[in-house]
């Protein structure tokens, strides 16, 4: 138990002792550097700082401070350092050094590092000193080391097709830090295709499918750092130009466009010059250059423009350049064109000199005559009289084109056209060509020429020649000259003998003789005397009815100038006179029909015929009596075809129409129309039983009905009779067939009776009359409507204004009324002015004369105060009036 006690105090013992050991370890005067840690790591270019922090229970104690570099030199506090001042602008109005210290309050001392540098690696100490005889020192090491930093590896790089390319990525670290690839995405691993390298990423061959990005990936194993550095890489192609064929033709005194084609990638630029001069044609005259497509402009172009131009293509990838030729076109020009004479059956020439480059053909084309064809070079098919040919010399650029024409006729003569023409464009000129030849009298067809009653007649002769001729005539092969009844009027190519045949010798041949250089010619004209129609071939009755005879009549022959134009007739009854007779006129050819006679009477009829010369004789004298009163005639059905049937254009319905027959003395006062379904049967026509209906048409006048409720494609006979107090007349007869199917029926006018068309036609024009008055009513203020609605609300009025309404009964504001429309209604409207007061006086006069005396006349005092703006209120037959107007003045009315 004693030895237990004992080892008890011992270890107590102990424990005070190590306890008291520690607390003065603890208290002993010290240095303590933050961050802690005897090696501080920090990258290049990294900003740090370092805390130098005292530990001792008396801080004003500590003295001198200092923080030592490396090779043990102080390093100075920022307040002992100068400053270098920046400019003004600048984020800071001062720049500090890259290494300095500042003490703080609570006795540490800081040691800051703007950019660390590899350079300043090493042990830094800091010391001091405490209550003047204790040394205090701490020390750190700082190690540097280098971030993953690019030195060489730009974002966007551009291979070459076809080439070997390096995508550069230099990568530059502390510890050295490992690289590898990747291709959108995916990794790269070296191949036959990819090289990795130190510093780049080689590749082979390089294709368009090699576009795309890159990704340099830089890693740090013992630092863990890890960096990506993104690389675009776009292929680029050389520029190559597409084959322009050459030559290239431009047109002098135009604008030309000559454009080169190149692909590549990126897209080329374009340059051009022209290979004589070396002239870069982006900054000459009349020149242009479009950079992007690639297009040369050629303004005005002339003829040195011709040559070879060069046109380079130029991308990043590289140029290629084409050389071509350019011709320049001159237009054709006509230099010479003369006008030819030619003498008939003579052979012509007609030449035509064009110049331009290439040489232009030259053809020609006559521009009067049939077809107004270009002539082919060479023989023309369809006249090898004709003959075009062509000199072209290639060195003057000129063309001499010749027509040819051999045994030239008439027909020849006229306007030409010379007609140039190469690649660049097409020229006209006109020329002409005269082809002289003796008279003729081709445009002359009149050989006899008529008078008659010593008419005056001018025989006209007419003569074609080249040079004109001169004409003389002769009669009966004797001179003209002395006789006062014939005159010459004009020499040629045109003259008139104006003839008065007194007696029947200037009833006889006369000769025009017709005389140029290249010969005579004669033509024969004769004067003849004219007549009146003769007596009639033939006169015959042909049909006649108690009120109509209808004849046949054959004119007499005559000459086809003096030919019958129309046909008189005079008809009488036995007891008439001729002097008393009727008349009619046909046309020649028409239907010869005396209509309106008398039933039961004899006629005389004469007749004649009319032409030209006058009246013929009445001649052919016919008698006829007409029967006695019976039935109209058959009426006659108006057919649209010459068919077997008619074929209606309704499916249920048939349109009759026919022309009213004569009534044959007594007036026709209806119509019967019978019609049957009817079948054919082995070539004849059956009528169906039961089919037949009868319609009657009591209206007179009518000479139209619709059939209605018919069969579809079924076919129909139609009897059309006519009716009057002797009974029914034969039936006129038509055979129709409907259409099939559903043909829409168009609608028609519905059949009204005469009094029922009058009937609606006045009824429209009251309702229209009506319209118009309730307009006048409410636009106009006037008509009957209105007239009546005014007297029916009129109030009693005094006798004065019942005196004024009854003199002036329409509407007249007062005082404010309408001068134009008061004089229009008769009434003039005076303003007075006297004894301080305003009075309107109306003046009633005639619409017809306003000069004639005044009849009546009225004042009237309107009612004024003094506001600028009063309303005035007039009751005037039986109608109160109110206008507002502003006043000038305290008694002004306006």
């Amino acid at each position: 138990m004693a030895a237990r006690r004992e080892r008890s105090t011992c270890v107590a013992i102990a424990v005070l002792l190590l306890a008291a050991y520690t607390n003065a370890a603890d208290t002993a005067p010290s240095l303590d550097i933050l961050p802690s840690g005897e090696t501080q790591t920090k990258p290049i270019g990294s900003s740090i700082l370092l805390t130098c922090r005292p530990k001792v229970d008396d801080i004003s104690l500590v003295k001198d401070m200092q923080w030592l570099d490396p090779s043990n030199k102080v390093i100075e506090s920022l307040k002992s350092i100068k400053l270098a001042v920046l400019p003004i602008g600048s984020t800071y109005g001062t720049t500090k050094p890259a290494m300095y210290t500042e003490l703080h309050q609570d006795g540490s001392l800081s040691l800051f590092f703007n950019s660390l540098q590899e350079s300043e690696a090493g042990k830094y100490t800091c010391k001091g000193t405490y209550a003047r005889n204790v040394a205090l020192s701490k020390s750190v090491t700082i190690d540097t080391i280098i971030a993953i930093t690019w030195d060489n590896a730009p974002q966007n790089q551009y291979p070459i097709l076809g080439e070997d390319f390096d995508i550069q990525c230099q990568v530059r670290a502390r510890p050295s830090p490992s690289v590898d690839w990747l291709h959108n995405g995916e990794l790269i691993k070296t191949n036959d295709h990819y090289v990795i390298n130190t510093y780049a990423l080689k590749i082979k061959n390089v294709q368009e499918s090699d576009d795309g990005i890159y990704t340099c990936r830089a890693s740090v194993q013992t630092t863990g750092e890890l960096k990506e550095r993104a690389i675009r890489v776009e292929v680029h192609v050389r520029p190559t130009i597409e084959e322009i064929p050459s030559p290239v033709n431009i047109i002098e005194g135009e604008n030309a466009n000559i454009r080169c084609k190149a692909n590549g990638k990126p897209p080329p630029m374009f340059t051009w010059i022209k290979s004589l001069t070396q002239q870069n044609l982006s900054n000459a005259d009349r020149f242009g250059v479009d950079p992007v497509t690639g297009v040369l402009t050629i303004t005005n172009v002339n003829r040195e423009d011709a040559g070879e131009y060069q046109c380079s293509a130029i991308n990043a990838a590289g140029i290629a350049t084409t050389n071509i030729q350019v011709n320049v076109i001159v237009k054709p020009k006509i230099m010479e064109f003369l006008n030819v004479t030619v003498v008939e059956k003579k052979s012509a020439e007609i030449k035509c000199k064009a110049f331009g480059r290439p040489p232009p053909e030259v053809t020609f084309r006559k521009q009067s005559g049939t077809g107004n064809k270009q002539y082919v070079i060479g023989a023309q098919p369809q006249d090898d009289r004709i003959v075009v040919e062509n000199d072209a010399n290639d060195v003057s650029g000129e063309t001499v084109g010749t027509l040819s024409i051999f045994d030239a006729l008439t027909l020849d003569d006229g306007l030409y056209e010379c007609i140039a023409k190469n690649k660049g464009g097409i020229t006209f000129k006109n020329g002409h060509l005269t082809v002289e030849f003796p008279p003729t009298f081709r445009s002359m067809p009149n050989k006899t020429f008529w008078s008659w009653d010593q008419k005056p007649v001018n025989l006209t002769c007419i003569a074609e020649s080249i040079p004109n001729a001169t004409i003389r005539w002769t009669i009966q092969d004797h001179s003209i000259e002395g006789d006062d009844h014939i005159k010459q009027i004009g020499n040629g190519p045109t003259s008139i003998l104006r003839i008065i045949p007194t007696d029947n010798r200037y009833y006889t041949r006369y000769k025009c003789i017709a005389m140029n250089t290249h010969g005579t010619r004669e033509r024969s004209v004769e004067l003849r005397e004219a007549t009146k129609p003769k007596e009639f071939l033939n006169v015959k009755m042909t049909e006649v009815t108690a009120t109509t005879i209808t004849f046949d009549l054959v004119p007499p022959v005559m000459d086809p100038d003096l030919a019958v134009t129309t046909i008189d007739v005079q008809y009488k009854t036995d007891n008439e006179i001729w002097q008393n007779a009727m008349n009619r006129t046909w046309s020649v050819g028409s239907l010869y029909v005396i209509e309106g006679l008398k039933p039961q009477t004899p006629y005389e009829f004469r007749f004649a015929g009319r032409n030209r010369v006058g009246l013929g004789n009445w001649g052919n004298y016919y008698r006829e009596t007409t029967p006695g009163r019976m039935a109209p005639q058959d009426p006659r059905i108006v057919r649209t075809t010459s068919n077997l049937y008619e074929q209606s254009q309704f499916n249920d319905q048939y349109e009759l129409s026919w022309v009213t027959p004569a009534d044959n003395g007594e007036p026709i006062d209806m119509y019967e129309i019978k019609y049957c379904q009817i079948i054919r049967v082995s070539g004849e026509w059956e009528v169906l039983e039961n089919t037949c209906e009868t319609t009657p048409v009591k209206t007179p006048g009518r000479t139209r009905k619709y059939l209605k409720n018919l069969k579809p494609d079924a076919y129909y006979m139609v009897e059309l009779r006519a009716h009057n107090i002797m009974g029914f007349s034969k039936p006129g007869y038509v055979k129709f067939r409907t259409a099939k199917g559903d043909t829409n029926v168009l609608q028609h006018q519905s059949e009204l009776s005469s009094g029922t068309i009058i009937g609606i036609a006045l009824a429209a024009i009251f309702v229209i009359f009506i319209i118009i008055d309730a307009t006048c009513c409410c636009v106009r203020k006037t008509g009957i409507i209105y007239y009546t609605r005014e007297q029916a609300r009129r109030k009693p009025v005094d006798e004065e204004d019942a005196k004024l309404g009854s003199l002036y009964g329409w509407r007249f504001p007062l005082p404010y009324c309408d001068q134009k429309m008061a004089n229009v209604a008769g009434v003039t409207a005076i303003q007075e002015s006297g004894s301080g007061k305003n009075t309107i006086r109306l003046v009633k006069h005639t619409a017809i004369d306003e000069k004639e005396p005044l009849k009546e006349e009225k004042k009237i005092t309107p009612i004024i105060d003094s506001g600028l703006r009063r309303e005035t209120s007039v009751t005037f037959d039986g109608k109160r009036s109110v206008s507002k107007t502003g006043f000038v003045g305290k008694d002004s009315a306006v």
